[in-house]
């Protein structure tokens, strides 16, 4: 027995050692500056460094990638076989980084990560294509900048810059080195006064064939001259019950006006207070009658005002009765 444990033990020692190991050249690739249309692609090399096969089980891009095995999935010891990871930067732009996972059957790596990065670079880089104008007055214009950046070295050329169906909305531009600067006004004086709040798109024209048209959406919102305290009213209560709000108006300028009328959503919902002499402050009461049933409630109160910036406003009013 003596002589034959040696054996048994080396023979245990020699099953363990024969494993599949998953090796790359590299894990990461580096492609540098690309153009937004021009797709590229770079083969990662993996070789079984161990003594028993190996099975490449599958491979799991992140998104903005696709993947190829060139060559064969099951690699004998000593092995190789090249796995390609092609990207596509349309849409893209500035520095990006992208992954995929390489799952095989090597016991100790079961999953291996590579990676590539590159800067995309398009012709024309315009410093944000999404432009905010929060609380505008109706008395006065509000302006916002945005950069167009050369991408290719070449000066940026610009034909003009509109709004196509708002008037309230003009741009102006000047060059800056090989930039472009343009200047985007909103002027609460030209907007409609049922309006309050809209998006527009301001279009701008280069002389770029890859890129004639660059469109900047524009969010915007008036700072309303007439404003309620509380904004919305909501209650939770049990049905059978009158319910009341008692809302306070007030201009924001210190103008007197006047509430001329008010509609509601639901029969059960009504509001009393309008109709009074003009004042800088006007009091509403809003009340839910106890006839309402059990239920969710999600109804509106429309007041008509007599402010020439701000016909009407809209309150919220919900109620959860059980």
């Amino acid at each position: 027995m003596r002589r034959i444990v040696p054996i048994v033990l080396c023979s245990v020692c020699l099953a363990q050692a024969q494993q599949p190991v998953l090796k790359f050249a590299k894990l990461h690739h580096d492609f540098g500056r690309i153009s937004a249309d021009r797709k590229v692609s770079y083969r990662f090399k993996a070789t079984n460094a161990g003594t028993a096969p190996l099975q490449i089980k599958q491979v799991v891009p992140s998104c903005g990638c696709t993947y190829t095995v060139v060559g064969q999935w099951y690699l004998k010891a000593g092995e190789s076989t090249e796995i390609e990871a092609t990207f596509n930067p349309a849409g893209m732009r500035g520095a990006v980084r992208k992954s995929m996972q390489v799952v095989s059957d090597d016991p100790v790596n079961s999953s291996i990560t590579l990676s590539f990065e590159a800067e995309v670079i398009q012709e024309i880089m315009p410093s944000t294509t999404a432009l905010f104008f929060d609380e505008v007055a109706r008395t006065a214009p509000r302006k916002a900048t945005l950069r167009l950046e050369s991408g290719n070295g070449q000066p940026v050329q610009v034909i003009d810059a509109k709004a196509p169906g708002a008037p309230y909305l003009w741009a102006t531009f000047h060059s800056e080195g090989k930039a472009v600067v343009v200047e985007i006004l909103m002027d609460g004086r030209k907007v409609p006064a049922n309006r309050l709040s809209g998006v527009d798109v301001v279009t701008i024209r280069t002389r770029s064939e890859r890129m004639p048209i660059i469109p900047v959406n524009v969010q915007w919102a008036l700072r309303p001259s007439i404003t309620a305290t509380p904004a919305r009213i909501a209650w939770v209560e049990k049905a059978g019950k009158e319910l009341r709000a008692t809302i306070a108006l007030k201009h924001a300028d210190g103008k007197p006006f006047r509430v001329l009328s008010a509609k509601s959503t639901h029969p059960s919902l009504r509001v009393d207070g309008y109709g009074k002499a003009a004042s800088v402050q006007q009091e509403l009461v809003v009340t839910l009658g106890a006839q309402a049933r059990a239920g969710n409630y999600n109804e509106r109160v429309v007041l008509h005002l007599d402010d020439p910036e701000q016909p009407e406003m809209e309150i919220r009013v919900s109620a959860v009765l059980r």
